[in-house]
């Protein structure tokens, strides 16, 4: 039929290109599982630092061909250990950061609310007020207890040096209605 019109089988007859069809179609799937293989084996080194688990999943996949993949996304574990790691960093320092006593800027050694500086270190931390002895931010530019001026150059208070005299606020002024004719 088809050697009358002058066309011929690739593999020159029916039976031959369906094995060529087999051979190549085979091969793709072995080239698929050898990969499936290679990359648990890839992912599972880059879950876990157990070799044993490392073995079994990478044997899982071998010998089960697909249906141990599926069995390995199931079973593997959720974070790579890079991942794991950034979790776990990410963790101590929201700890960190809600801790009540946080910890040196410089040293890391834990400070108390009330010290002044570091223990280890000596790097200040906070002043005292002059006024009221309570403990100051270094950045704040008077004690809001007393109202004492925080800098070293501090005036002295008209009422004996002790503590400054409180700022009085303002007095308001009346203002008169505005009108809402336009």
């Amino acid at each position: 039929m088809l050697d009358g019109v002058g066309v011929s089988w690739p593999g020159g007859s029916p039976e031959n290109t369906g094995l060529i069809l087999a051979l190549i179609v085979g091969a793709y799937f072995v080239v698929l599982w050898l990969s499936a293989v290679v990359w648990t084996a890839r992912d599972i080194h880059q879950r876990t630092t157990e070799p044993m688990a490392q073995i079994v999943f990478t044997l899982i996949v071998l010998i089960f061909n697909f249906p141990g993949l599926v069995v390995y996304r199931v079973l593997r574990p959720p974070l790579t250990l890079q991942e794991a790691e950034e979790h776990r960093l990410e963790s101590t320092a929201l700890t960190r950061e809600l801790q009540q006593n946080p910890p040196c800027p410089r040293c890391g050694y834990e400070i108390l609310a009330d010290f002044l500086a570091c223990p280890r270190c000596a790097m200040p931390l906070r002043m005292s007020c002059s006024g009221c002895d309570r403990v100051l931010d270094p950045s704040w530019k008077i004690c809001p207890w007393c109202v004492a001026p925080t800098s070293a150059e501090a005036p002295v208070s008209a009422n004996g040096g002790e503590r400054p005299a409180p700022i009085q606020a303002p007095p308001e002024q009346a203002t008169a209605p505005r009108s809402t004719d336009g």
